[in-house]
């Protein structure tokens, strides 16, 4: 498979559509500053939108921390408008760096599991095939 035309990358996250799939993919690498952050989250929104798809797979497995402002900034605005423009479901690969865990542990506890499936796994693999089974 190969990634499509509009892919974004820049060392500390890609974002993409593989040819075939129905989920945008988010890879992130270290310590995003939070304009990083936000930036990386917009484009995945704006790949969402252009691909009418609904699904992210959030391979976070090596991101150092998303910080507190920008987890509120994640609920209190991003999450809001990305769920009413449509996005449904997001598997997230479990980070390795401890602060990160915790902190993906508090997101995901805030959100409305009816508005927005959030799954969390310890591998790709099974991020892929959960979102695969979805509808």
């Amino acid at each position: 498979m190969k990634n499509d035309t509009m892919e974004t990358e820049t060392p500390i996250y890609k974002v993409f559509l593989l040819e075939g799939e129905d989920y945008v993919t988010m890879e992130w690498s270290g310590y995003a500053n939070s304009k990083q952050f936000r930036e990386g989250t917009e484009k995945m929104f704006e790949k969402l939108l252009t691909h009418k798809a609904t699904k992210v797979l959030g391979n976070i497995k090596d991101m150092v921390l998303i910080g507190s402002e920008d987890q509120a900034w994640l609920h209190e605005q991003f999450l809001p408008k990305a769920i009413t423009g449509g996005f449904k479901a997001i598997a997230l690969v479990r980070p390795v760096h401890y602060f990160n865990n915790v902190a993906i542990e508090s997101i995901v506890f805030k959100i409305n599991q009816d508005a927005l499936n959030v799954q969390v796994f310890n591998n790709v693999e099974d991020a892929r095939a959960w979102l695969k089974n979805l509808n």
